[in-house]
């Protein structure tokens, strides 16, 4: 929501001389109680105009403005109200870098989650089958992801966490610790934080930024971001065996305000538009499970 207002200054002696019309902009009145947002274009961006558009009171004007890599500091500085274009780590590692003493998380929006691929299997349902038993021939009566499946994960400590925390969430492995956690531990779980796999899998690290077609169809099971199930036609909602949930899931994107607007009934209004259940069926309609509110449940 822009306004701005036109203002045209033409003088009479110039224009007898045919010279071009001086232009200035200034501000609107409505632009002036506006809270400038930070915000990272993409889907962020669109969800952010779905709440001004259609989730917002009249009396409650928000400027949206391209997100830089100083955005944090400059709501610091007041040089902006509210940042939204960031997951939970990346600003908890800025904040640790510069000392924002002043900014504070004020609303866990949405999530862009991780789901479990197959191309062989359908759930995961109870079974007794088994595969890859390397002495007998695989046992296979049924349509569920069986015991001893290779599941494919990808091979960066962020990425292999969070594909652990993913098996977790669909009951498939137990972990040392539960999901959630935000601390450099939490995030970069690995193989020695599977305590039990209930299905006996075996979780393979790999690069997926070749070939991820053959890698996909080669396994049993692989763990993709949406852009990655994207690039095979795959959608969370309609394909995934399971996916991140969105509650306390520590990568939600989130609504980062200085302490200056403590109780600022339109940053208040905004940060109930952006946790309504109006803007989770939007997201769910929109974009059929590649990005979901901290609300909901992702599992299939």
């Amino acid at each position: 929501m822009t306004f701005v207002a036109l203002i045209i200054l033409v003088s009479t002696a110039a224009a007898g001389c045919g010279s071009a019309p001086k232009v200035s902009y200034e501000p609107a009145a409505d632009d002036k109680n506006a809270l400038v947002v930070y915000v990272d274009p993409g889907d962020d961006r669109e969800i952010l105009d779905y709440a001004i558009h259609n989730l917002l009171s009249d009396s409650v004007k928000v400027k949206p403005v391209d997100a830089t890599d100083d955005a944090n500091a400059r709501i610091a500085a007041g040089k902006g109200d509210l940042s939204y274009f960031q997951h939970i780590p990346a600003f908890e590692a800025d904040n640790q870098k510069n000392s924002y003493k002043n900014l504070s998380i004020v609303s866990k929006v949405n999530v862009v989650p991780y789901g479990l691929y197959s191309s062989k299997w359908r759930d995961l349902k109870d079974t007794n089958d088994w595969v890859h038993v390397g002495l007998v021939r695989d046992q296979v009566t049924g349509v569920s992801l069986p015991h001893g499946a290779q599941v494919a994960l990808p091979s960066t400590p962020t990425g292999f966490a969070r594909g652990l925390y993913l098996l977790q969430s669909a009951g498939l492995v137990t972990l040392d610790r539960p999901f959630g956690g935000t601390s450099a531990a939490d995030l970069t779980i690995g193989q020695a934080n599977v305590r039990d796999s209930a299905r006996h899998l075996s979780l393979l690290p790999l690069s997926f930024d070749q070939d991820l077609k053959s890698i996909f169809q080669s396994y049993d099971a692989v763990v993709l971001s949406p852009e990655q199930a994207a690039s095979l036609g795959l959608q969370p909602a309609k394909d995934a065996l399971a996916t991140e949930p969105g509650p306390e899931n520590p990568y939600a994107h989130v609504l980062v305000a200085p302490s200056r607007l403590a109780g600022d009934q339109r940053v208040l209004e905004l940060t109930h538009a952006l946790e309504s259940p109006r803007l989770a069926q939007f997201l769910a309609t929109k974009y059929r499970g590649a990005d979901i509110a901290v609300a909901a449940a992702g599992a299939k």
